[in-house]
This record gives C-alpha cells, sequence and structure tokens, in this order.
C-alpha cells in the first residue's frame, strides 16, 4: 500500500459490500497549522480479472457543481499474491474516462469501471514514488474549506485514533441511558466535527491576515459576518447532554461502591451467571405468546453477592395482572404494565419477569421486514441482556440503594 508519507487512521468502515474507506493526511502537519493539512479518501476495488466490473459512487468522484474531487482517490488491486498489481485513479481520471449508469440500471448513480478498461498500464502503480506525489498534489489542490466538507459527509468517523474509554466505564453496570463506551464514541465524534466547524472560520481568519489587499480582507470579513453572525455558533448541544451527564455519574458512583465493597468481581459473575440461566430458559421456548411471562427468580447472599440460585417459570398476564375488558387485542397488550420489571425484591430474594413475545426478531432490509438471523440463542440477545441488567441493578439498589 502507499503509505510511505501518509498517516493511516486505524479506522476502516466496511461500505457498499467489498469497498472500504482509508484515511490519510500528509506528512505531520496540526489541523490548526496555518497550511492545515487536506484529507483524502482512497477507496479500494479488487478486480479478479479484466472481466470484472466495478462501481463507484458518483458523489464521491464530482462535488455538487460536477467537479471532480481533488481529495477522492481509487487505488484498484488485481492478481494473486505471485503476481499482484496495483493502479491508481484520481477523481479527474474517472469523470474523463468512465461513464456513468443511468437511471434504469440495477446501480444508478455510479461510475461504471470495467476491468478491461481499468487494468491497463497507464493506471498502473509503476513507480510508487510518482503515486505518491500524484495523491500529494491533489490534495494540495484541495479547497480547505470544501475538503472538510466532503469528509465530514463521507466518513461516519471523522476521528479513528480517540483514546481507549477508562476501564471503569466498561464493567457492565445498569444505567437508564444505555451503552456509556458507544454514547462515548459519539461524543468525541462530535467534538470533532465542532473542530472542523471552528476551523472553517481558522482558515478564514489566516486567510484575511495573511493577504494583502484591503478589498480582499474585507471581502472575507463580510463573509465571516454572513455565515456566522456575530459570533462563531458551537454545537454546545452535541456536546453537552445532561440525561448523559447523569448516567455517567451514576455508573461511576456504582463503580466506586462496588470498588470500595469488594464486590466488583461478584458483580460480574452474577451478571454472567444470570444472561447464562435466563438464555438457557427462554430459547427453546421461542417463540413465545405475547401473553406469556417469563418469570426468574434468584436467591443469593446478600453481602457477598455470591451463591446465585435461579429459578424459571412462566405465567399468564391475566394470572399476574387480571384481565381487562377491553377489545380482546387491546385488552391483550394492556394487561401487561411494561415489557419487563420486577416482580419482588428484598435482600437476597429477588424475583423479574420479561415479556419475550412482545420484542421484535424482524428488521427492515431492502423494504421489507425479514427475521434476524441466528438462532433463538442470538436473536434473544437483547431480552436476555436487559433481564441480566434488571437483576443486578435491582441487587445494587438493595445494596448501596438509589
Amino acid at each position: 500500500m502507499l503509505v510511505d508519507r501518509f498517516w493511516v487512521l486505524e479506522r476502516s468502515v466496511d461500505i457498499e459490500g467489498a469497498d472500504f474507506f482509508i484515511q490519510r493526511r500528509i506528512t505531520t502537519n496540526s489541523l490548526l497549522d496555518r497550511e492545515p493539512p487536506r484529507l483524502g479518501l482512497v477507496q479500494a476495488k479488487f478486480f479478479k480479472d479484466a472481466s470484472t466490473p466495478q462501481y463507484v459512487r458518483i458523489e464521491y468522484v464530482l462535488d455538487r457543481d460536477l467537479i471532480p474531487r481533488p481529495e477522492f482517490f481509487l487505488i484498484c488491486h488485481s492478481g494473486n499474491e505471485d503476481a499482484a498489481r496495483s493502479y491508481l485513479l484520481t477523481s479527474s481520471e474517472i469523470a474523463e474516462n468512465f461513464k456513468q449508469t443511468p437511471e434504469g440500471h440495477s446501480r444508478p448513480g455510479h461510475y461504471y469501471l470495467p476491468g478491461s478498461s481499468l487494468l491497463i498500464q497507464r493506471f498502473e502503480i509503476i513507480d510508487r514514488s510518482r503515486s505518491l506525489d500524484k495523491i500529494e498534489a491533489a490534495l494540495r489542490s484541495a479547497d480547505f474549506r470544501a475538503n472538510r466538507s466532503f469528509l465530514s459527509w463521507a466518513m461516519p468517523s471523522l476521528s479513528g485514533d480517540h483514546p481507549p474509554i477508562q476501564h471503569k466505564y466498561t464493567e457492565p453496570i445498569d444505567n437508564w441511558w444505555g451503552d456509556i463506551p458507544s454514547a462515548f464514541d459519539e461524543l468525541r465524534i462530535a467534538a470533532a466535527r465542532a473542530q472542523y466547524n471552528l476551523q472553517d472560520v481558522l482558515a478564514l481568519l489566516q486567510e484575511m491576515e495573511t493577504c494583502d489587499d484591503p478589498q480582499k480582507a474585507l471581502a472575507i470579513a463580510e463573509e465571516l459576518r454572513d455565515e456566522w453572525g456575530g459570533t462563531v455558533s458551537f454545537p454546545i448541544n452535541d456536546l453537552f447532554n445532561e440525561d448523559f451527564q447523569g448516567a455517567v455519574i451514576h455508573h461511576r458512583r456504582r463503580y466506586e461502591e462496588l470498588e470500595t465493597a469488594g464486590l466488583l468481581g461478584a458483580h460480574s459473575t452474577l451478571r454472567r451467571q444470570a444472561g447464562n440461566h435466563i438464555v438457557a430458559e427462554i430459547a427453546p421456548k421461542m417463540p413465545m405468546d405475547r401473553d406469556n411471562v417469563h418469570i426468574t427468580s434468584v436467591r443469593y447472599d446478600a453481602d457477598t453477592l455470591l451463591d446465585p440460585r435461579f429459578e424459571s417459570r412462566i405465567e399468564l398476564a391475566a394470572t399476574l395482572w387480571g384481565n381487562r375488558p377491553e377489545e380482546p387485542e387491546i385488552g391483550r397488550q394492556m394487561n401487561i404494565p411494561t415489557s419487563h420489571g420486577v416482580l419482588k425484591s428484598a435482600p437476597g430474594n429477588i424475583e423479574v419477569y420479561v415479556t419475550p413475545g412482545r420484542f421484535s426478531y424482524q428488521q427492515y432490509r431492502r423494504g421489507e421486514w425479514v427475521d434476524t438471523s441466528g438462532s433463538w440463542r442470538d436473536r434473544i440477545s437483547t431480552v436476555v441482556d436487559l433481564t441480566a441488567r434488571l437483576i443486578c441493578e435491582e441487587v445494587l439498589r438493595l445494596r448501596f440503594s438509589d
């Protein structure tokens, strides 16, 4: 791969089947330098032989004005390990040498790249240094703001080198928010987007500072006024969420309580054992009727959280909450207060319920709802995790209070 003078981020993303993206950056310039580096996207394709066709989305090749994007490149590989060859194309070369697919095509909105027209000496990487120069020269010509705009649209993540989250926040402790590591990654991505917005302003200010034409400087100032108003806007709502803050504080408090009491290992074991028991009990009975309520009872040592003993049973919703006089389907829906909850709670003795038949085990794909793949053990993972978390949070509430 052409990596001699480029920094390659760890993260690569699977897009459109065999396609994937790699972000590269010239040298070690900082994004806040007077001449901040441009970022490029290199899309990789594999051709089995000259008869293989590939496709590239038009939006990657052309901007809104139908001008080739200088930051987009296509690298193609062909042959096996003993006779491997690579080919490099810029967006201009794609636009000039290949045709777009029509609306009625099976892949509309793409450039059609037949191997017979692409796997030729004109595009082959013969001199690596020359190919790197080709990419570097193209990126130097890229407009800074247009470059950042394209990157923010094309890439699902603006940065891939975040340091790992502190271990304490990966501990499986229940909270009302959801998965803290995933939410933290989204927060850091929002921070990266904010940096790009601020860099737009910084680029204009630097251009204004270094220009030698007062009229040009005033035109830049006018653009700043029109685009940014009296002050530079800052996406604070994307960066601060009070609910997420509360979940993090709750998680940290629970972690410290468990650590102080020497119960981190016992809590983790309890959760794992609860999950194993629940999946073994529910999976063989799937699919379940909507009115079937799966109840899990657990007895454990309230001081050590050890020696859990699990029991499960199934009861009808009407047995637990009684019948209601509404229409049959509406009544069946209203029999159950929620899809899951706590029935009994005392130190060392907890009983929770879940209604597996009221969860969806389908996903929307290509215009229709289809069953999720895998065995029932795989398909009920959400139900299992939800019930295990419910047990463990009740254990912690009883031990440490709310």
